[in-house]
């Protein structure tokens, strides 16, 4: 999905990393989009040669992560991690 469709006020929905806990049927948290955080580089040894841009969303309801934290409001996610929502 192109970075364009991502900004402030935009609604997504967070997909969680379920490497850990594949046979989750936990849903996805849906939020908004309220602000865009810093862009990091990806590497360990090297002088960092991708850049991913995170966003800060507000999530609808408070919800608890696969690994039992929570409840969170609010969380810094990758781009990576989100898709826009469909809308109603």
């Amino acid at each position: 999905m192109s970075s364009a469709a991502f900004g402030v006020g935009v609604q997504v929905i967070v997909h969680r990393g379920r490497t850990r806990f594949p046979d989750s049927l936990i849903d996805d948290p849906i939020g908004v989009i309220v602000a865009a955080g810093e862009s990091e580089g990806a590497s360990l040894y090297a002088p960092a040669v991708a850049r991913e841009k995170f966003w800060v969303v507000r999530f609808e309801e408070p919800f608890f992560g696969l690994g039992g934290s929570g409840p969170h409001d609010s969380a810094r996610i990758p781009q990576s991690f989100l898709e826009a929502a469909p809308e109603a």
